[in-house]
């Protein structure tokens, strides 16, 4: 017996947000649509739902009440222009990290180069990676990801994106490497990169996040950085220091409580100490908390 698909909306609305589910309209939405296979727009036009679409759409909303990520159950996440694969082992790109490469792409377009380098450190799904190599054309872009099961995903996303990719002229160089060792694709880089980006493990290995989606679903490889969280963003500022042409931009990508230009903990504090860059800078994110830093190498 089919049932009308606003009171399906408004039981799986319930018990999302009975279960604690950040948002779970949209979810409830996304989820049906999902399952009927039409975008989420679209579920208005939809009267009734049949028995067999019920019980497929169920099976879903039970793994969504378990916290599961919806974007594992999805498999997909969107991300600026992009949609991306994403699942279990990889880190789920979040919006905030897309004002980070708008940062990026207004900064290599006011060069107006015939040819940017990009590097991408902790690139995971190649989200960051691949919006750059997408929005800005002509640009060889490095992405680096030591997991292997990130590095599935981005090789995927590398692949599903590589038309576009040639449209724009651009380069994309995946590497399956960890930045704790040295890189042999870097050395002839060295002194000649336009732009560095990275969003690295932040999270210090003592704090557990609180949400379940978090705590339980992504990799710790992608999360914790040490005791005091910083231990990826030194690395990468070193990097930074060696791969970076004079001018070159760095966007580093941090807790809300890493924003301090004055104490350790800070990520703009570690580049001023440097001594490597000038207009140093911590930008906020939609919610007005500290979420990136930028900096210019001198």
């Amino acid at each position: 017996m089919s049932k009308p698909t606003r009171s399906v909306l408004v039981d799986i609305e319930l018990r999302l947000k009975n279960a604690g589910v950040p948002s779970p309209r949209v979810d409830a939405e996304l989820l049906v649509a999902f399952s009927l296979g039409i975008e989420r727009n679209r579920t208005g036009l939809v009267r009734e739902i049949d028995d067999d679409q019920y019980r497929e759409i169920e099976k879903l909303v039970e793994k969504r009440v378990r916290r599961i990520p919806l974007q594992h159950i999805l498999g997909e996440q969107g991300f600026r222009r992009l949609v991306l694969e994403v699942g279990p082992g990889v880190f789920i790109p979040r919006p905030e990290t897309e004002l980070l490469v708008e940062s990026t792409v207004r900064y290599l377009k006011d060069k107006k180069q015939d040819r940017n380098i990009v590097i991408d450190l902790c690139a995971g799904s190649g989200a960051i990676a691949l919006a750059l190599a997408t929005e800005v054309g002509n640009s060889d872009v490095y992405a680096v990801e030591k997991s292997l099961e990130a590095f599935s995903y981005l090789t995927k996303n590398v692949a599903a994106n590589q038309d576009l990719m040639k449209t724009v002229n651009s380069k994309f160089i995946a590497l399956n490497a960890s930045i704790l060792e040295p890189i042999t694709e870097f050395e002839k880089l060295n002194g000649i990169v336009d732009a560095l980006v990275s969003n690295p493990p932040y999270i210090p290995n003592k704090m557990i996040p609180r949400e379940p989606e978090v705590k339980n679903h992504e990799p710790e490889m992608a999360l914790f950085g040490g005791k005091d969280g910083l231990d990826f963003v030194r690395v990468v500022i070193k990097l930074a220091q060696d791969l970076l042409k004079p001018g070159g931009f760095i966007a580093i990508e941090h807790a809300d409580v890493q924003g301090s230009t004055v104490e350790e903990t800070g990520v703009p504090y570690l580049l001023l100490e440097s001594k490597s860059f000038t207009k140093v800078e911590d930008r906020r994110d939609l919610n007005g908390l500290a979420r990136y830093t930028v900096g210019i190498k001198i």
